[in-house]
């Protein structure tokens, strides 16, 4: 099986400067990692289509840490650490991550894989320290994505560490007439503008400009091996989301009709900010010294 790790820094446009890691696999999924925004997961391909959905920001350096100038879409955004969701207690919109710089720290082959390892701190000089160890990788021949994260609170006091996988899918996986799988024992619309639509979350809707986005919470049952499941499918390609729920017990949806998306998020926490899971009294959080392990696969295949 061929398989290539190509590094390389972008010389143009929004995210110049920004380092890029290409990796290509022969009868797998092609994945496009971004060292510059936290290591996370930027294109996707999987036999020449690809599976992740592009926001109109594009590729782009992160813009004053600002979410909405800097969510540029892609396979995989963290979000976190210390906020998700709703700006809260003095953090913006779903934290600090994606606003990182990885220490890259291998690029390697084993076996059918390649593997992309790196280190991400989010730290202050007299404040939290909490680090990430982030491992991806990418299977030749099997149409699948891994990737395992240890978050370790390395300061001295006890800090909040949320933590979601912002799975963002588009055409032509998701389109309308595209159907969405998942063993959901309750289903919660997060605001009016989700209430009307809590019945008819597994269908994507066809493009309609204007209309608001829908974000909706699941209870999912985990397996008998501790995973949870949600499968993307339509005539010609299914994608399965699994996630292990120990350490990400909650999983939202989003779906924005005006832009043709499908957020997949698995999640230890809500999107409703750290004061609302604080008060909930639901907060994620590290004492100092400790990890936390949380696993991320994605896998596709053709119909």
């Amino acid at each position: 099986m061929i398989a290539t790790a190509t590094s390389s820094i972008v010389t143009n446009g929004k995210a110049a400067g920004c380092r890029a890691i290409d990796l290509r696999v022969e009868g797998g999924i092609d994945l496009r990692l971004l060292p510059d925004r936290g290591l996370d997961a930027g294109g996707a391909w999987f036999g020449g289509l690809p599976l992740d959905w592009r926001s109109p920001v594009g590729e782009t350096a992160s813009v004053a840490d600002d979410w909405m100038l800097s969510f540029g879409g892609g396979l995989m955004v963290t979000c976190g650490l210390r906020n998700v969701g709703v700006p809260s207690e003095g953090h913006g919109q779903h934290g600090d991550y994606t606003f990182q710089r990885a220490d890259v720290e291998a690029v390697e082959r084993s076996g059918d894989a390649l593997i992309v390892q790196g280190r991400i701190a989010e730290v202050a000089a007299l404040g939290h320290r909490l680090e990430v160890e982030r491992t991806w990788r990418t299977h030749a021949g099997q149409g699948l994505v891994q990737l395992e994260d240890t978050v370790t609170n390395r300061g001295d006091r006890t800090e909040p560490a949320l933590q979601l996988y912002h799975v963002n899918l588009g055409p032509p996986l998701w389109a309308e007439g595209s159907e969405l799988v998942l063993d959901a024992r309750a289903t919660h619309p997060r605001d009016a503008d989700a209430e009307p639509f809590a019945d008819a979350w597994q269908r994507a809707p066809g493009l309609n400009p204007g209309a608001p986005e829908r974000v909706f919470e699941h209870q999912v049952a985990p397996g008998q091996d501790g995973w949870c499941v949600a499968t993307v499918r339509n005539a010609a390609l299914e994608l399965e989301v699994r996630w292990d729920a120990a350490n990400m017990p909650r999983m939202w949806q989003w779906v924005h009709p005006a832009y043709g998306v499908l957020g997949l998020e698995p999640a230890n926490c809500s999107v409703l900010g750290v004061a609302h899971d604080r008060a909930e009294g639901r907060l994620a959080e590290l004492a100092p010294g400790e990890s936390r392990r949380t696993r991320l696969e994605i896998r596709a295949r053709r119909r």
